[in-house]
């Protein structure tokens, strides 16, 4: 049995220990061919309970930092793991990625290109679903909750929901427009799987956390085009 197949044997056991973990919608996961798993991010956790929760064997894409540590670096590459430099398109990476699409396996992505802070999810990058436009690769939203162990202290309960593919213009092109479609179109489809996965206790916390993540965004994006009017552009009125 490889390294993966032993962690993949043995991790759900400690996480339903661990973790009282619980994974739904894994028969929306196509048994074979490429796919891509774009998932919200929230902790360290999140990619080995997501990994371990996937029927078949999954690939990340981790900060290179993790990597200075040559057991550690060890350990991740055997997992399935590789390095990709942050602050801009690493096209070593971006390669990497492709080739794991291009002979029909399982890329798993972080759109929101950062942990979340608050728990909120965040706004998508576009380019976070290139690959998957590029190979037309099966998009699955992949929704977790309760990783996040600093906001889930003691005995926690990990869900991890995987949703049915996202429907997107494969033929679009990897253009910026057609790819913030398909980013907004992910965060309406995590919300969704995340109000399934909140427990009655914690929903009121978490739709003032998403209210008032949804209008910092608004106010985010409103912020060019009134910036634009002022300078004597295009009034969007």
């Amino acid at each position: 049995m490889s390294f993966y197949g032993f962690c993949h044997t043995t991790f759900p056991w400690l996480f339903k220990l661990w973790l009282r973990w619980e994974v739904r919608g894994t028969e929306n996961i196509p048994r074979e061919g490429k796919v891509v798993l774009a998932a919200n991010h929230i902790s360290l956790l999140d990619p080995p309970t997501i990994g371990a929760a996937c029927p078949r064997p999954v690939h990340f894409m981790a900060k290179e930092e993790l990597f200075r540590n040559p057991v550690f670096a060890f350990l991740i590459r055997h997992l399935g793991v590789f390095p990709v430099r942050r602050g801009g398109a690493d096209r070593e990476a971006i390669k990497t990625g492709l080739g794991v699409l291009k002979r029909g396996g399982v890329l798993a992505i972080f759109p929101e290109g950062t942990r979340s802070k608050t728990g909120a999810l965040g706004r998508a990058g576009g380019g976070a679903f290139m690959m998957a436009v590029k190979t037309k690769a099966v998009l699955i939203p992949t929704a977790i909750w309760g990783s996040d162990l600093k906001r889930h202290k003691g005995w926690p309960k990990v869900r991890i929901l995987f949703g049915e593919p996202l429907a997107y213009d494969a033929d679009g092109g990897i253009g910026r427009e057609n790819l913030e479609d398909i980013g907004e179109e992910w965060r309406r489809r995590i919300l969704e799987l995340q109000r399934q996965l909140v427990p009655p206790e914690e929903r009121e916390r978490f739709e003032a956390l998403t209210a008032a993540a949804e209008e910092a965004l608004r106010k985010r994006l409103a912020r060019p085009a009134a910036t634009e009017t002022k300078q004597g552009g295009p009034d969007p009125r």
